[in-house]
């Protein structure tokens, strides 16, 4: 399949370039739009578009890293150099992949968010790099090899979620019923710092109490060998805030 997609470059009177162009890019852009949907489908800011452009670009910066480059030498030269036999090991052919590789990095980054202890986009981040290795590998017509990078990339982007989620149900979680308009975070982060305690996810949600008076249900999650003792300091440290109606973690469950 590499081969007879690498042989179109010498084919069509010259046109054989550009059909290159067109089955590797698109190649490259349907393989990243399905990484890139399942990051749509989570709500994440880089999600389809964004996965897309990038492999599709990087498939076309790596085409030309490798053919235009010698090609154009050629040209300059006077000398055949359509042939990849003829190419020098002075025709670095990885100089612009390499900027690629680095340059995402850039585009990575903005996609990392720190709120609190909380880091969001890691995974996003990841998978736009991913995704510009697709379409290096596509631009270099390694096409077979970008087919199964992606789905083994799938395979573990949608296998180990259930993986974190079982983790999450087992690991140590402190749940608050709270009134609504408390600033409680802040606090919550600063307890524990005090306790050692390290926090994995905060997740809050605005419900009704038992008495059909709105309040806020906080549920923090603690990393999976958490001392026990110190969720119970942590407990033990909300017990007299009035704004905190009910408290529950390990051994600790007390309405305020």
């Amino acid at each position: 399949m590499d081969q007879a997609i690498l042989g179109l470059t010498n084919k069509y009177n010259g046109y054989g370039m550009a059909l290159f162009v067109l089955v590797t890019t698109l190649i490259a852009g349907f393989l990243s739009g399905i990484i890139g949907m399942e990051r749509e489908l989570k709500g994440q800011a880089a999600g389809l578009r964004t996965h897309v452009l990038l492999a599709v670009g990087s498939s076309l910066m790596m085409t030309l890293s490798i053919f235009a480059v010698n090609w154009a030498i050629g040209a300059y030269t006077g000398t055949d150099t359509t042939d990849p036999s003829m190419w020098k090991s002075t025709y670095d052919a990885t100089r612009i992949a390499a900027g690629v590789v680095s340059g995402i990095g850039f585009l990575c980054a903005g996609t990392i968010i720190k709120n609190g202890v909380s880091v969001r986009g890691l995974t996003t981040a990841a998978t736009l790099w991913l995704c510009g290795g697709i379409g290096l590998a596509c631009g270099a017509g390694f096409i077979l090899e970008a087919i199964v990078t992606t789905f083994v990339a799938m395979f573990f982007l949608l296998g180990l979620v259930r993986i974190e989620k079982a983790m999450d149900k087992r690991s140590p979680q402190v749940r608050l019923i709270v009134a609504p308009s408390v600033p409680i975070l802040n606090e919550i982060h600063d307890e524990a710092d005090k306790d050692r305690l390290i926090i994995k996810n905060i997740v809050s949600e605005n419900v009704k109490g038992e008495d059909g008076v709105d309040v806020v249900d906080i549920t923090v999650f603690f990393a999976y060998k958490s001392d026990s003792a110190s969720i119970n300091d942590f407990c033990e440290s909300f017990s007299n805030n009035a704004s905190i109606f009910y408290i529950k973690g390990g051994k600790f469950d007390k309405r305020t």
